[in-house]
């Protein structure tokens, strides 16, 4: 009688932990194949909403360059820094360069992007009709709204595995749910960091600006003229510079010629 007891109690301890492994066998096959279809490429039904909310608001890229011709070169460098100053921009680069007949000005700077439009506006109301404008406008909604589903969907997935570390009864199935929790936690740092880039993107915006200011025709001869004569004169001053390295020779040719002489008169 106690031996059939002993081995009734033996079988039931052997079939609660069969149970236990084959419940936790199941989470681990639910919680990989919730993986799988997230990784390819279908966010979790719950995280979804309705076209009409998903997109109720535009989230919109712009970036451009502009380019004004000036009569005043200095005038309107200051006017510019003073506009970008004033709409809160930042200047990333600026450069100038000459040539014969032009004096350029180019600027990279970032504009908030609240301000863009008004910024552009009013270059054209202090500038005039730019020479070139070419405005971008980048709709990146649908790839904001994938990348913060696809957040949320890992986040989910996250959580489960931490559900099923605390059940877990085994070293290797420690170390199996952690491996797993690494991946998820790294997909999900990977994808807040192109949400940062997004944000970044649609703070500010980027306008290159070129400025550039024509010399005048009749300024320019005469800049060539004196260059003329100022390198004609330095010519001649290094001929004559020459010749006094010569003098050597310079005098004895005149001794060659005086003595040629002598001898002819004899």
């Amino acid at each position: 009688m106690k031996t059939n007891l002993l081995l009734a109690l033996v079988a039931f301890f052997f079939l609660s932990c069969n149970q236990e492994n084959d419940s936790y066998d199941a989470s681990m096959s639910s919680a990989e194949m919730a993986e799988s279809r997230d990784l390819a490429g279908h966010p979790n039904e719950n995280v979804l909403n309705s076209d009409q909310e998903f997109f109720s608001e535009r989230l919109l890229i712009k970036n451009g360059s502009i380019r004004f011709k000036t009569n005043d070169f200095q005038t309107s460098r200051k006017v510019l820094f003073k506009l970008i100053e004033k709409f809160k921009g930042i200047v990333q680069n600026e450069s100038t360069d000459r040539y014969d007949n032009s004096i350029n000005l180019y600027i990279d700077c970032k504009i908030p992007s609240k301000h863009f439009d008004a910024f552009v506006d009013t270059l054209e109301g202090v500038f005039g009709r730019p020479e070139s404008r070419n405005i971008r406008i980048e709709d990146i909604t649908k790839h904001y709204r994938d990348t913060e589903a696809r957040i949320q969907t890992k986040k989910e997935l996250e959580n489960r595995y931490r559900e099923l570390l605390k059940q877990a009864k085994t070293v290797s199935e420690i170390l199996e749910i952690e491996a797993k929790l690494n991946e998820v936690r790294y997909e999900i740092e990977q994808y807040e960091q192109m949400i940062k880039n997004y944000d970044n993107q649609l703070a500010y915006s980027s306008l290159n600006i070129s400025l550039y200011q024509e010399s005048r025709r009749e300024l320019e001869f005469f800049k060539k003229v004196g260059d003329g004569i100022y390198e004609g004169w330095d010519n001649f001053l290094r001929f004559l510079i020459g010749i006094v390295h010569l003098w050597p020779f310079v005098i004895l040719i005149l001794v060659v010629v005086y003595l040629l002489k002598f001898r002819r008169k004899k």
